[in-house]
C-alpha cells in the first residue's frame, strides 16, 4: 500500500472517529443545557456507534443515556442505562470523572435502581 493511501485512511479514521466523540459531547453538553429531547435524539443516533466506544465512553454514553431517560421521565429506561453505566465503571474504575461518579451515584439513588 502506497504512503499517500495509508495517509489518507489514517486520516478518514480519525475524522470518523472524531465525528463520534464530537456527537458524545454535543449529547453531552444538549443534556446540560436541558435540551433533553435534542440528547435523547443524538443518544439515538450514536447507539450504533457507542456499542464500539472504549469502556471509559461507552460508560460516558450509557450514564448520559441514562440521565437524559429520567430527566424525560422514563424511569424504566433510565435505570437501565444507569446499571450499565455503573457496571462499567465498577469494572473499570476511573472510566467516569469523578463529577460524572457523583452524578451516576446521584440518579442510581433516586431511581432506586440497584
Amino acid at each position: 500500500m502506497s504512503a499517500p493511501v495509508r495517509a489518507f485512511g489514517g486520516l478518514l479514521l480519525v475524522a470518523v472517529c472524531g465525528g463520534c466523540g464530537s456527537a458524545l459531547a454535543d449529547g453531552e453538553s444538549q443534556f446540560k443545557n436541558g435540551r433533553y429531547p435534542e440528547a435523547k435524539q443524538t443518544f439515538a443516533s450514536i447507539e450504533d456507534d457507542a456499542k464500539h466506544y472504549d469502556d471509559t465512553k461507552r460508560a460516558e454514553y450509557a450514564l448520559y443515556r441514562g440521565l437524559t431517560f429520567g430527566a424525560l421521565g422514563d424511569r424504566a429506561r433510565s435505570a437501565q442505562w444507569l446499571r450499565e453505566a455503573n457496571a462499567l465503571d465498577a469494572a473499570h474504575p476511573g472510566s467516569l470523572s469523578a463529577e460524572d461518579v457523583r452524578r451516576l451515584k446521584t440518579a442510581l439513588a433516586a431511581s432506586d435502581a440497584p
